[in-house]
């Protein structure tokens, strides 16, 4: 009988803690040793990495599926298909859908859904805004891996989806808090203030409706405002909250003021926010609207700052997919935002790396260990340690590509010309999650139905 099930030979391990020549032996699944080059034997199967990076496989803390009810947007099968292709290996997903997830009932519809068709791992968010302390207990039990709010209320359209995951006052968002922290969980939140949106928004209209417009109506104000009050709240009652995509200067030097206090805050970031601009949303147009919406050099060059710092504990794809026909006909500003960035947002993070603009072992950090930490999943997920999900990455540091959006797996490939065609150096070659190959060479060979659901709870 073979001691492994899966050797991994002749890979450079790079994680949290460096980069060193190793081999991994993989049984059942799970990571059994890790072992100085060429002190493996007797596996049945055997990968030659050929001095190519093996990387813990990324853990995406901010992704959205469209299914039920827009399946032809995302269905739990292209999105981690598209995941796969990026080297993900686990994707935790929002609770916006076709009703929002707020229920112990409508959980257990959506983690049927996901695992009969996820190619990866996942874990789901919950909502915490109807503030019935039943429904946030009993979705903690049924394995939330966190809750999500939005501090502003939704377009009359999409009110369905978002139905109990907002909270405007000050007063509900400290009940929130307080019912979560009772479970143990992170409360994440989405970060922009109503009253400031209301506001600008009121103070933009006679403007031509166009992205500067839209850019107008959401400055960095709002979202530093929200940030402020969240982290004020918190500390109040010591709560563990989340900022999710922070965008701004302005907004991560709240959180960072906050922490400095000993606020137990934890914050993420995306890669368009890093790399692109408030000029590529003039350039690309609707397919470039985000919300909060692309900012100046000066906010880019704050976030790869915060990431090198620590400030910012994941780099995340926030994969939010629309079609173009989901932005045909309406305006700037009716338009909906979301860009389907899981196929690329790893790569393009570890592309800065490697040209120099932050340290490798930064950004592998914020895109394995530090979302598995947040969220509860280290160490089975997010390191390569005995011990830990057989959850793998193969990258070639060395290879170059072009961004072809026409090949990419997701359904909402047409609605990503914010990245077409840019140069990119360092290419996943493999994907495995716990021991099995779902993406090898450009191919996804995984199956549906692979994906497990993964928990607080369960991963202790």
């Amino acid at each position: 009988m073979s001691q492994f099930d899966l050797a991994v030979v002749n890979g450079v391990l790079v994680d949290e803690s460096g980069s060193r020549l190793a081999d991994l032996g993989i049984r059942d699944g799970v990571v059994a040793v890790v072992a100085e080059q060429g002190g493996l034997s007797g596996a049945d199967r055997t990968l030659d990495a050929n001095r190519m990076w093996i990387l813990p496989g990324f853990v995406d803390a901010h992704f959205h599926c469209r299914a039920p009810d827009h399946p032809e947007r995302e269905d739990f099968a292209s999105g981690t298909m598209a995941a796969a292709a990026g080297g993900v290996t686990t994707v935790l997903e929002m609770p916006v859908a076709d009703v929002g997830v707020t229920t112990v009932r409508r959980f257990g519809a959506r983690q049927a859904l996901a695992e009969a068709a996820c190619y990866v791992d996942f874990g789901l968010f919950a909502g915490c805004g109807s503030l019935s302390e039943a429904e946030v207990l009993g979705l903690a039990e049924a394995g939330a891996i966190g809750f999500k709010v939005f501090t502003h209320s939704p377009l009359p359209a999409r009110r369905p989806a978002f139905e109990g995951l907002w909270l405007t006052e000050n007063s509900e968002l400290l009940r929130a808090m307080q019912m979560v922290n009772r479970t143990g969980l992170t409360c994440a939140f989405h970060a922009e203030d109503e009253s400031l949106l209301r506001m600008y928004d009121e103070g933009s209209r006679d403007l031509p409706d166009s992205a500067d417009r839209y850019a107008i109506s959401r400055p960095a104000v709002v979202e530093a405002m929200a940030v402020a009050r969240i982290c004020v709240l918190a500390e109040a009652c010591g709560a563990r909250v989340h900022i999710v995509h922070v965008s701004s200067r302005w907004a991560l030097d709240e959180v960072r003021a906050a922490q400095a206090r000993g606020v137990r805050v934890t914050a993420e970031t995306c890669p368009h926010y890093m790399f692109f601009t408030e000029d590529n949303f003039r350039q690309v147009g609707r397919a470039a609207k985000v919300a909060p919406p692309l900012r100046t050099l000066d906010d880019t060059q704050a976030l790869v700052e915060g990431v090198a710092d620590g400030t910012l504990d994941i780099i995340c794809s926030d994969h939010a997919p629309f079609t173009p026909a989901d932005r045909e006909d309406v305006g700037m500003m009716a338009a909906p935002s979301g860009l389907p960035s899981a196929e690329i947002f790893a790569q393009l993070a570890l592309d800065a790396a490697l040209r120099g603009h932050l340290d490798v072992v930064q950004v592998v950090r914020a895109l394995t260990a530090g979302p598995a930490r947040v969220y509860g999943l280290f160490p089975h997920k997010g390191t390569l340690t005995a011990g830990a999900d057989g959850d793998f990455v193969v990258y070639n540091p060395g290879a170059w590509t072009t961004i072809e959006t026409a090949t990419w797996f997701t359904r909402s490939r047409d609605s990503a010309a914010l990245f077409e065609g840019r140069a990119l150096q360092g290419q996943v070659t493999h994907t495995f999650v716990r021991g099995r190959p779902v993406f090898v060479d450009g191919k996804v060979v995984g199956r549906a139905g692979w994906g497990r659901m993964v928990s607080r709870a369960r991963e202790g």
